[in-house]
């Protein structure tokens, strides 16, 4: 009579312990290729650009051409000439604003009274809805002018200071109420916009000033509404406190 022993051990193939590390390897390889196969492409780099190609900007501004008579100009709240006004049979009156200092040359084509071919763009600041001026031609003696060609002043001239005392001058504000200049004998004392606002009540309150000015040349191409001369301010002095406003 066989007895069975619980102790007995079942012994495995030898072939079944050899191929273990055969399907790790198989396993290992299945998750590298489901890996490159879910793993997003590497971007490719754009191209260089061709050489002499120009770069693209990001706004371009459409020209429009109109031809009108010359009825009058409009100035800031610096009182500086900054707006052509042109009497058109095709749109009317219109507005066209241009940059202060090209003033001279604007009104020596543009004279009131004269037929001018003007060109012009949708003005590229977002606060104001406006056209710019581009250029201007004189129909009568077809001479003509591309504002892009008068590059702006220095923002302070070159000009030796001159020390002012005002006393109860005339306070020059834009729209929003915020001080522009100081009037005072046919002077005007130009402050840079923004530069006074944190002083703007102690302007306003105070009927004393000394400044610091400088005289800002009439051939810079600036022409002023009301002929006064016009100083830029560096600083000014309220009760014995300076403040540098340039």
């Amino acid at each position: 009579m066989k007895i069975k022993r619980d102790d007995q051990v079942q012994v495995q193939p030898s072939g079944m312990r050899n191929n273990r590390p055969l399907l790790v390897v198989i396993i290992l390889l299945l998750l590298v290729i489901i890996w490159l196969l879910v793993k997003p492409p590497v971007p490719l780099l754009p191209k260089p650009p061709l050489h002499g190609e120009p770069p693209k900007r990001g706004y371009v501004r459409k020209q429009r051409v109109i031809t009108g008579v010359v009825t009058g100009y409009k100035s800031n709240p610096h009182l500086d000439i900054n707006a052509l006004e042109l009497e058109t049979k095709t749109a009317g009156k219109v507005t066209i604003d241009f940059r202060p200092h090209t003033a001279a040359a604007v009104t020596r084509l543009g004279a009131p009274g004269q037929l001018v071919t003007v060109t012009y763009s949708l003005n590229p600041n977002d606060e104001v809805v406006g056209y710019q001026l581009m250029a201007i031609k004189n129909d009568n003696t077809g001479v003509s002018q591309v504002l892009e060609d008068l590059p702006p002043p220095p923002d302070v001239p070159n000009h030796q200071t001159v020390n002012f005392k005002l006393e109860k001058p005339t306070l020059i504000t834009d729209q929003y109420g915020g001080i522009v200049a100081l009037r005072q004998n046919k002077l005007l004392f130009h402050f840079k916009p923004g530069l006074v606002d944190d002083i703007s009540m102690l302007i306003k309150e105070s009927s004393r000033f000394d400044l610091v000015a400088v005289r800002r040349p009439d051939d810079q191409g600036f022409i002023n509404a009301d002929h006064d001369q016009v100083y830029i301010v560096l600083s000014i002095t309220i009760d014995n406190k300076t403040f540098l406003v340039r």
